[in-house]
C-alpha cells in the first residue's frame, strides 16, 4: 500500500472511493531540458514528480499527486541538443485543462509543484487564471524559492542555478540515477557586460537572455560540490515550509 495517493497507479474505481478524502491535487510541472554534461534531460520534471510524493506522503490521504507534465517553457535552452519547449500558451493550456478535469472530479484546490525555474512566470499566470476563471483554489512551488536561505548558504559560487552544486545536490538526494558523476563540470561561462541581469543578484532585473550566451556547456556554478546531504537540506526545508504553507491554505486561511 502506498504512503500516498499517485493518481496515475490508481484504477478509476480505487481513485472514486479515495475522492471523498482528498482535498488537493499536486501537480508536478518541469521540463524536458539539457542541464550540460551534469544531469538527465529528465531532471526537472523527475525532481518535481519525486518532491511532489514526499509531499503527498506528509499530507496523506488529503493529497493526490497528478501524472507529472515533463515539458516546459524552455525556449531560453533550445541553444543545446535535447531540450524539448512548449510556448507559454501551450503550457497554460495542459496546466489549465488538467486543473479543469480535476474539479469536475470535485477537487478544488491545487498546487502547481515546480521543478524549472523557467516555468515561473507562466505559473504565476496559471495559477491566478485556474482561480478566476475555473473557480480553482491555486498555488505554485518551487523548491529553490521555499528553500531560498539554504540554497544561499550552500550555493559556493558566484553563478549558480542550473545543473550547480545546488541542483545538482538536489538530485543526489531525490534522483541519484539522473546524475553522471564521472562527467561532473563547472560552467563554462561566457562574460557579460550587463548589470543586473543575474537572476540570483539583489535588484536583478528580469531579461531573458539564451543560455547558450551565457554558458559554453550549459551548466553554471559548479556541480563538483554537490552532495547528497545539500540537497536532504534544501529538500527536508522546503518540505517543512510547503506543508505548513497547505495546511493554512486547505484551511482557508487565504481568504
Amino acid at each position: 500500500m502506498s504512503q500516498w495517493h499517485e493518481m496515475g497507479s490508481m484504477t478509476s474505481v480505487e481513485f472514486r472511493e479515495a475522492l471523498p478524502g482528498i482535498e488537493i491535487a499536486l501537480m508536478p510541472v518541469g521540463a524536458t531540458e539539457q542541464h550540460g554534461p551534469n544531469l538527465a534531460l529528465a531532471t526537472d520534471y523527475v525532481v518535481a514528480h519525486r518532491y511532489a510524493q514526499k509531499l503527498a506522503s506528509r499530507l496523506h490521504p488529503r493529497a493526490v499527486v497528478v501524472p507529472p507534465i515533463p515539458f516546459g517553457v524552455s525556449q531560453h535552452h533550445t541553444g543545446f541538443a535535447g531540450t524539448i519547449t512548449l510556448s507559454p500558451e501551450t503550457f497554460a493550456a495542459v496546466c489549465m485543462d488538467t486543473a479543469r478535469s480535476l474539479a469536475r472530479d470535485g477537487i478544488r484546490h491545487v498546487l502547481l509543484v515546480n521543478g524549472h525555474n523557467g516555468n515561473m512566470g507562466a505559473l504565476n499566470v496559471i495559477a491566478t487564471r485556474m482561480r478566476y476563471e475555473l473557480d480553482v483554489k491555486a498555488a505554485v512551488s518551487f523548491y529553490f524559492a521555499q528553500a531560498a536561505d539554504r540554497v544561499k548558504a550552500h550555493g559556493k559560487t558566484k553563478r549558480y542555478g542550473h545543473a550547480c552544486e545546488i541542483e545538482t545536490s538536489v538530485l543526489l538526494h531525490l534522483a541519484p540515477e539522473l546524475v553522471r558523476r564521472d562527467a561532473l563540470e563547472p560552467g563554462d561561462m561566457i562574460g557579460q557586460e550587463r548589470a543586473l541581469h543575474f537572476n540570483n543578484q539583489p535588484f536583478a532585473l528580469t531579461v531573458p537572455i539564451p543560455f547558450h550566451e551565457q554558458t559554453r556547456n550549459g551548466v553554471f556554478g559548479d556541480a563538483r560540490l554537490a552532495s547528497e546531504e545539500i540537497g536532504q537540506d534544501v529538500v527536508e526545508t522546503a518540505l517543512e515550509r510547503t506543508v505548513s504553507f497547505v495546511e493554512s491554505f486547505l484551511a482557508g486561511e487565504d481568504d
